[in-house]
């Protein structure tokens, strides 16, 4: 018997919360560690995490090398002249720096897309197991279409190809741009893996898309904490595919400890 957590909101400052959302993938993984049955409906989106991440950090990294080698011809090809050199260097680097978060939040963008349709499934199926454990009732669960999973992954990615686009066209702001650049596309980016992943209980509840990204809104450190983790998680290949997957089991126990609609009133043991 593991310590009871209740079931409400407790008093936090925003970094509290942050660090209990970032926190997640590890609860996750402690509570599956103490239900080993779990870790069976977590086998298949593990190996589907390994192929993906394999497929896309590859591709990632092949193709921001041979764009940044072409630029870096193009621009020193001798068409500037040599008292510009400084110039075509700096905005050399700017232009990278600009590329570069292009094709990273490209990537996730379309990571993101091909995760949520292929592992969505599966960490829906873990979700309602570890909702069982807690004491809800098979009969109070409703299963999450694959349409919904499908539609929902591409209403995210046009929104964070929407955000890398707009990303792509700050970096070209002197100075600031690049690093307004990051850090607004790092935020958004935290926001929507956030708020996949808290899909997954309220989804179980029937609670549809917009109620559900109300409910993320409400909760914005605990879902920034919970995106970051997640974002970070992405890119360490090999752990990601383990970390990914215990956070849909976080999300369920983070949902649980926030008092989310369709909870319990009273503590539920974590067992």
């Amino acid at each position: 018997m593991g310590p009871s957590i209740a079931n409400q909101a407790r008093p936090q400052s925003w970094l509290q919360a942050f660090v209990e959302g970032f926190g997640t993938p590890l609860a996750g993984l402690r509570f599956m560690n103490a239900h080993p049955r779990l870790w069976g409906y977590a086998v298949l989106p593990i190996l589907l995490n390994l192929v993906l991440t394999t497929l896309f950090l590859g591709g990632l990294v092949w193709g921001g090398v041979e764009l940044f080698i072409y630029l870096h011809g193009l621009i020193h090809s001798g068409w500037v002249p040599d008292w510009l050199t400084w110039l075509a260097v700096v905005g050399e680097v700017l232009l990278g720096a600009a590329l570069a978060v292009v094709i990273l939040l490209f990537a996730i963008a379309l990571w993101l897309v091909f995760q949520g349709i292929l592992c969505g499934y599966f960490y829906s199926e873990l979700a309602k197991r570890v909702e069982l454990i807690l004491g809800m009732r098979q009969e109070d669960i409703r299963e999450v279409p694959l349409v919904y999973q499908v539609v929902d992954a591409l209403l995210d990615v046009t929104f964070v190809s929407f955000i890398a686009v707009s990303c792509f066209v700050m970096s070209f702001i002197p100075i600031v741009g690049p690093i307004a650049a990051v850090v607004i596309g790092g935020y958004f980016n935290a926001m929507v893996y956030g708020m996949d992943y808290l899909d997954y209980p309220q989804a179980l509840r029937a609670r549809g898309r917009r109620v559900q990204r109300g409910y993320a809104r409400k909760h914005r450190a605990h879902t920034l904490g919970l995106g970051a983790c997640v974002t970070l998680i992405t890119f360490v290949p090999i752990v990601n595919a383990f970390f990914l997957t215990t956070a849909a089991t976080g999300a369920v126990l983070l949902y649980r400890r926030l008092g989310g609609p369709g909870t319990a009133s009273t503590s539920t043991m974590l067992r």
